[in-house]
């Protein structure tokens, strides 16, 4: 038993609604209601129309484009945070004003930092700490598993541990 014909629902101008929402939220879901459509009818397209797929993947590269973007201004030009005191926002007198304005702390994400550098220089980053771990004795693996802040700390001690030993060494 066939189905009867059911006529093509997702007509240009749906097409470009979704294709716009895709570029806005790299998400075929959000895209897809936004249309009017389920998201089998776009995917359904994506395989048999070699132009909406190409359109498709663009408006995908925009989107992931856009938050690299958010990421790299998160991680090295940082966020203005407001600061909380006795749970009220702190404030501060404009200078040049005179009027009350929240006080802020410049933030930066060390972490989003490492994973750009990572997604930039994964391997490069990874051949050069092998090189100073390998003369430590400690596994780059291991310590690329590590957070952020137990490297540092770990550095830490290594450094304190260098400097007695040097002086071992000296007497």
């Amino acid at each position: 038993m066939s189905r009867p014909s059911i006529p093509n629902t997702f007509t240009p101008e749906r097409k470009a609604i979704f294709l716009a929402v895709l570029e806005d939220t790299a998400s075929p879901k959000a895209a897809a209601a936004a249309a009017g459509i389920v998201r089998s009818t776009a995917f359904y397209h994506k395989a048999n129309d070699l132009e909406f797929r190409s359109q498709w993947e663009a408006a995908v590269e925009v989107a992931l484009d856009s938050l690299l973007e958010e990421a790299y201004r998160r991680a090295a030009v940082g966020v203005d945070e407001p600061v909380i005191h006795q749970g009220r926002v702190s404030t501060v007198a404009d200078p040049e004003t005179g009027d009350e304005r929240p006080l802020t702390v410049r933030k930066y994400s060390d972490r989003l930092m490492e994973v750009l550098l990572k997604w930039r220089y994964g391997d490069q980053m990874a051949d050069r700490l092998r090189v100073k771990v390998d003369s430590t004795g400690l596994d780059a693996e291991a310590l690329l598993r590590m957070s952020a802040d137990e490297r540092k700390a770990l550095t830490g001690l290594l450094s304190k541990y260098h400097a007695n030993k040097e002086q071992d060494d000296d007497e």
